[in-house]
């Protein structure tokens, strides 16, 4: 899907090639007011920039150019698209050169397809899981550097990727790291991802083979494992007890009816 070769060019979405772009493809109602006034003083910092949001919803186009209007922002500097299907979504992700994340309510799988792409985001780290979603996300994908803790911390680094070519560049080019084949970082490893999934179900359906309640489960991280070990890792005992575990004990109301309907 990311074959350089296949991918669009600014030009199929009207965005100048000359241009640096920062892009947020969340849904509108994630922009919080203090983001979007930190927004506003990136774009105003790089005065040859330009955000690239979605119509998503479309309603809210016209208030957020209202708003960036009122707060001194060039109208061409506010950039929109469509919703796209989810190829295209993960393909034009990479003509960003960097996404801004929206605090109060991350970006989850948007996230994971922007990173995928290669392009890199900036978060700031909240107190919910949902606003700590994208910080694990850039951590897992070895860039904990571009988490903040602060408005005022973002809005700086945001600037600062997008006028110190040498910083940003470095930053890309990690991303492309941790997605090549033999190095992949754990954001990345499917593979790793499964199987240390699987051990864990192992543990869980063993604890209730064994008869013991429900309990935490701690599993070793197969990717400390070498590749062969890794690639030939197999789960043991869910085969065997998938029959006994998806045949639940039928509710009591359940029962009456079967007895009821034995009777007649």
């Amino acid at each position: 899907m990311l074959d350089p070769a296949q991918l669009p060019a600014r030009s199929a979405y009207a965005i100048p090639e000359d241009k640096y772009v920062f892009a947020c493809f969340n849904q509108i109602y994630k922009i919080d007011p203090h983001t979007f006034d930190t927004w506003m003083s990136v774009l105003k910092r790089v005065p040859n920039s330009v955000l690239w949001l979605l119509r998503f919803p479309p309603v809210g186009e016209a208030n957020v150019r209202r708003e960036a209007r009122a707060r001194g922002v060039r109208d061409d500097q506010i950039h929109f698209t469509d919703v796209a299907s989810k190829e295209e979504h993960v393909k034009r992700g990479y003509l960003a050169d960097l996404f801004l994340d929206t605090p109060q309510c991350n970006a989850h799988t948007t996230g994971c397809d922007i990173l995928w792409g290669g392009t890199p985001m900036v978060t700031l780290l909240g107190h919910k899981m949902a606003t700590r979603v994208a910080a694990s996300e850039l951590r897992a994908a070895g860039c904990p550097e571009l988490v903040c803790t602060t408005h005022e911390e973002y809005e700086e680094l945001a600037v600062k990727l997008a006028v110190d070519g040498d910083f940003y560049y470095a930053i890309r080019q990690k991303l492309e790291d941790a997605r090549a084949p033999g190095k992949l970082s754990p954001l990345f490893d499917t593979l790793r991802w499964v199987r240390n999934f699987e051990r864990g179900v192992d543990a869980i359906v063993a604890r209730h083979e064994a008869g013991e309640p429900p309990d935490h489960v701690t599993v070793d991280d197969v990717g400390a494992l070498n590749g062969a070990e890794r690639a030939s890792y197999k789960p043991s005992s869910i085969g065997a007890t998938v029959a006994h575990v998806a045949a639940p004990v039928a509710a009591p109301m359940q029962q009456q009816q079967q007895q009821q309907q034995q009777q007649q």
